[in-house]
């Protein structure tokens, strides 16, 4: 029967005597691209079927063939990524291009442990970035399998189930209830038929009620058909339709993470730092103290100390800390019931500073609710719930219609209310007279009928018979509740049956709305304390929209995308519009995703809520996407954060939680720029000044220890900034040369101390590391060295070659004289201790800048997280431990002398842990950085590093005082505003960081988190605001009188396209 009726509804949709006869349309115009744009919602059904080039009959096989050659399959791109490829991408940016360099010279030098440590942590950093990032085709095949499989169309005559993926452009099919509709289609038959479908496309559009869809209208792909059935013709497959373009958006977005930004920025200026001192280096080395070097292990000396440069210079270790702090932080949002598909998102969820909103399902519960405050009852002594039980009574619930479900669930005694009434007839709704009509009997009054009225109020309201005497009334609420947005319903009542005059009275008019969720209102207010403009986006219509934001304080000044479209072709209009409005409704995907696009633009960190399909395309845009608690699997799959408990107070608590993780990874990132820039300082000055070199190894295992034990950081105690965070670099970058050189200043004054003086010999009577100048330490050999071996001198002479100590040895270079290779020995000693004593000062005092850079207050007034402090100590017992013990001389120099015999302490001992491999006289080998352990020089480490730490505080001050860092000099002129740019109001009682921009000063970085002009695929220049109804059709598909139609209603964004 339904294949009779639609094709009966098809013989209606073209008359005979109209076939072939249609006047120029309206709804086309030339693209200049071989096809045609055309507005299917403009179009009659004749007009349709002739720009299609089809009959009521549907497709012939051949021509479906061929139209599936020019329009493709009915089904989204399926795209996808080489996992090995995207992996190698993660070691392709400033910060692993550097670990790299040093890898390559590491294995040239045969450096094999070196190469080894910097392998593994390079091989780690990438493996945890690409563990951090969900597939990017996992929105697409959401998309994609929300398509209905399945499709009843017309081929060759008669009606086939096929499957939807065959679909094509002209193709005729036959939709019922329950089905999901396939492809962009228009509804056939006669026009003015009085039975409507009714469509579900709230996913799509954002409207709460299914959708009234008659003859002539346009259906979407991926809506619901709730009620009816009907024919009709599908105008746009796949990528074409509404559905389709909301997929290509999500698959043109391809967002660089924020943190990958700044840590691109850092990485380079580490490589400029790291540039320039191995130029400085090589230069000095080569150039003024001439060192020689060949290919092999420790031949190069030279070369193998720039790896402390390189692999020093840049945060190696920074990626790996940071994504494990943001997993860690992830994780425990998730306990709070926001899982984290993105883990950069957390970063930018901190410095996000508007957040725009989808209503329906988002802001609001999506379910059409009875304002019962605002009932308006009539007759005088009737209560609201009585008037809601007749409203109850004109309900026929056994349809399921959306409204009459309403209406008979608004009266809380409808559970029991047919045990007392029994509905005998019922006329349902038809656009013709706008109303329903619904007899029933009484039972408690013995059968008496009744009928009930429902409708639209102004049709309901002239059929009653005291019209004259409420008419003002009623029509003054009637329009207030229109422009509130309300859509109303008037109910009256009339005793008996339809036999006879009827006397209707009117009841009541009922507004009907979809209610805010019961946290929406006060996570707005709380957004706003937090710093963050709320913005309503909404597919549905201004006015609901008005309405919903008005009851949750987000203020009206709301605008439809007719205000986009009049000021697109003015960028710095459009910008300031959509900066300054609360929220736009009546807006497509397209216009969602250029909304945030806009606001990005203009320098903002823009989040976006969501919950359907509509909402997929700029949830993926967004800095950060987040899907609410059953959203779709579109919008779950292109959003950054999934909340997966209801209402969205959870936002606020990621939000809060978010800034936590901000404040801790700026916290690490202070530290690790003054660390690189303290490094590369240090061991430069005293390599180009002094010609002294330091392992790799020890460079390796201080990044290890200390950057590994920030991961503590992530459990460390702060408080949440109120305002936005952001990344000032430049203020980062100064300071960090200020600490560093402070403490590239501590380091060198030890060192001179330790090595040009005999301080530490002389006051605290341990052994001396003093080798400078040369004269020392060729007094020492003849006095002690020489004699304590067993070798006899004449007077202030030393007679005979180093062959008297080593008869058996071959000398690469010329045979050095003993007392040369006394001196080496004892050279070589010193040098080895002095390595560890500076690694265990360097890290000592390096490590504890991060209680200093972490708090605005003194360092030791604000109390840690108990890990931090755990963290601290036991990396610096790894540290001083191997400080203390040394690595037995590794690394072993090139060419040595076995069992060495001048290698003693200043005092005569032997040296403790060390296998007695020296290096040769007159050769490189005296260069190889070997390590020796310094013993109990730890102890002056320590000591030496909490002197020095006393200052750090006080330049923290100088500086935030010179930068003005959280407003220090002009607290008195730091006020809130909505400019996200310029805040500088500061919490006095946050132990926030000098530097992070969360209300310190102008942040001067901006934040253009993804810049760049919107570019659909396949359409360079496409404007992004465009009617969905409006698809191109190419000649070739054309019926004869195609091309000759004419337009009517096409968008302003199809101008657009055309003066480009």
């Amino acid at each position: 029967m339904a294949n009779a009726g639609g094709d009966a509804d098809l013989e209606k949709a073209i008359p005979e005597d109209k076939k072939g006869d249609v006047k120029p349309g309206a709804a086309v115009v030339e693209t200049g691209k071989g096809e045609q744009e055309v507005d299917f919602k403009t179009l009659t059904a004749e007009e349709a079927f002739q720009v299609l080039g089809v009959t009521h009959e549907g497709l012939t096989s051949a021509e479906v063939q061929k139209r599936l050659a020019e329009y493709g399959p009915n089904k989204l791109p399926e795209g996808s990524r080489n996992p090995i490829l995207v992996y190698l991408g993660y070691m392709w940016n400033p910060l692993s291009w550097a670990m790299e360099v040093a890898a390559i010279l590491a294995i040239i030098l045969l450096d094999y442990p070196d190469f080894c440590l910097i392998i593994a942590l390079l091989v780690m950093n990438a493996t945890i970035s690409y563990r951090e990032e969900a597939s990017a085709d996992k929105a697409i095949k959401a998309l994609t399998a929300a398509l209905a499989p399945k499709a009843r169309a017309m081929r060759d005559g008669k009606l086939e189930q096929i499957e939807s993926s065959g679909l094509v452009p002209g193709d005729v099919i036959l939709m019922a209830i329950g089905n999901i509709v396939p492809a962009d289609v228009k509804l056939l038959g006669e026009v003015g038929d009085d039975v409507p479908m009714q469509v579900d496309q709230a996913a799509l559009t954002g409207e709460s009620l299914p959708a009234k869809k008659f003859a002539g209208d346009v259906c979407f792909s991926g809506s619901t058909i709730k009620q009816g059935e009907k024919h009709a013709l599908v105008y746009a497959t796949g990528q074409n339709t509404f559905f389709g373009r909301a997929a290509s958006l999500i698959a043109g977005t391809h967002n660089v993470a924020n943190l990958q930004k700044i840590m691109t920025r850092i990485g380079g200026v580490c490589l400029i730092t790291i540039g320039v001192w191995c130029i400085i280096e090589l230069g000095v080395q080569f150039g003024h103290y001439n060192h020689s070097c060949y290919l092999g292990e420790e031949k190069c000396p030279t070369l193998t100390n720039m790896l402390v440069i390189i692999v020093g210079g840049i945060p190696i270790a920074m990626p790996t800390v940071l994504s494990v702090t943001l997993a860690l932080g992830a994780f425990k949002l998730a306990k709070e019931g926001a899982i984290v598909a993105r883990m950069s998102a957390v970063e930018e969820m901190a410095g996000m500073d508007i957040l725009c909103s989808d209503k329906t399902g988002t802001l609001t519960l999506n379910e059409l609710t009875v304002d019962k405050p605002n009932v308006v009852v009539v007759p005088q002594g009737m209560s609201t719930e009585e008037a809601l039980k007749y409203g109850a009574l004109s309900a026929n619930i056994s349809s399921q219609e959306p409204i009459d479900v309403v209406m008979h669930e608004s009266h809380d005694g409808h559970q029991t209310l047919w045990d007392h009434y029994k509905q005998v007839k019922f006329v349902p709704f038809n656009p013709t007279d706008k109303y329903t009509i619904a007899t029933v009997l009484s039972n408690d009054e013995g059968g008496k009928p009744y009928r009930l009225m429902k409708g639209a109020p102004q049709v309901v309201l002239r059929n009653c018979y005291n019209v004259a005497d409420i008419k003002d009334h009623v029509e003054s609420k009637i329009t207030e509740f229109a422009g509130r947005g309300y859509r109303a319903l008037g109910l009256a009542m009339a005793e008996g049956d339809d036999r006879g005059d009827t006397r209707w009275e009117f009841v009541c008019l009922l507004p009907l709305f979809d209610p805010p969720r019961h946290d929406t209102k006060a996570t707005v207010e709380a957004c706003r304390e937090k710093g963050i403009d709320v913005k309503m986006v909404t597919g549905d219509q201004l006015l609901i929209g008005k309405e919903t934001s008005r009851q949750l304080g987000m203020g009206t000044n709301m605008y439809s995308t007719e205000a986009l479209l009049e000021h697109v072709e003015d960028e710095k209009k459009l910008g300031e519009l959509v900066e300054h409005a609360d929220g736009f409704a009546e807006v497509f995907p397209e216009h969602k995703y250029e909304i945030v696009n806009i606001l990005q633009k203009r320098n903002h960190m823009v989040g976006m809520t969501g919950d359907g399909v509509n909402d997929a395309p700029a949830l993926k845009k967004a800095d950060v996407g987040i899907a609410v608690d059953g959203a779709t699997d579109a919008a779950r799959g292109a959003a950054d954060i999934v909340l997966t408990q209801a209402g969205l107070s959870v936002i606020i608590t990621a939000i809060i939680g978010a800034r936590k993780i901000f404040q801790r990874m700026t916290t690490y990132s202070k530290y690790t720029v003054a660390m690189t820039f303290r490094i590369c300082f240090t061991f430069g000055l005293l390599t180009v000044i002094y010609n002294f070199y330091f392992p790799t190894v020890l460079i390796v295992l201080l990044a290890v220890f200390n950057d590994g034990a920030m991961i503590a950081l992530s459990k460390d105690k702060v408080v949440a900034s109120r305002l936005p965070n952001h990344w000032a670099l430049p203020s980062i970058f100064i300071v960090g040369i200020v600490y560093g050189l402070y403490l590239t200043l501590s380091t060198w004054v030890l060192y001179y101390v330790a090595t040009h003086t005999s301080f530490f010999q002389r006051k605290l009577k341990m052994n001396d590391l003093r080798y400078k100048p040369r004269s020392y330490l060729e007094d020492h050999c003849r006095r002690f060295a020489i004699p304590g071996a067993g070798f006899s001198t004449v007077g202030a002479a030393v007679p005979g070659t180093a062959t008297r100590a080593y008869p058996d040895i071959n000398w690469e270079g010329p045979t050095p004289s003993l007392l040369d290779q006394c001196v080496v020995e004892q050279e070589y000693v010193r040098q080895s201790m002095t390595r560890t004593l500076l690694y265990a000062q360097v890290s000592f005092s390096g490590q504890a800048v991060v209680f200093v850079v972490r708090t605005a207050k003194h360092s030791l007034a604000v109390v840690a997280g108990s890990l931090t402090y755990i963290a601290f100590f036991a990396a610096q017992i790894a540290a001083l431990l191997i400080a203390a013990l040394g690595f037995d001389g590794y690394v072993e120099p090139a060419y040595v002398v076995d069992d060495c015999k001048f290698c003693r302490y200043s005092g005569g001992d032997k040296v403790f842990a060390f296998a007695g491999v020296a290096p040769q006289a007159n050769t490189e080998a005296l260069y190889s950085a070997s390590v020796i352990g310094c013993t109990y020089y730890i102890v002056v480490a320590i000591i030496w590093s909490l002197i020095w730490y006393i200052g750090l505080d006080p330049i923290k001050w100088a500086m935030m005082w010179i930068l003005n860092e959280d407003g220090m000099r002009d607290m008195a002129k730091h006020k809130l505003s909505q400019d996200r740019r310029q805040v500088t109001a500061k919490d006095p009682n946050e132990n926030t960081v000098g530097g992070m921009g969360s209300g310190g000063y102008a942040n001067p970085l901006g934040r253009a988190s993804v810049a760049g002009p919107l570019v659909p695929p396949g359409e360079a220049g496409a404007p992004a605001l465009a009617r969905a109804s409006v698809v191109g059709v190419k000649h070739s598909s054309m019926g004869p009188a195609g091309p000759g139609l004419a337009r009517q209603s096409i968008t302003r964004s199809s101008l657009e396209q055309k003066q480009m």
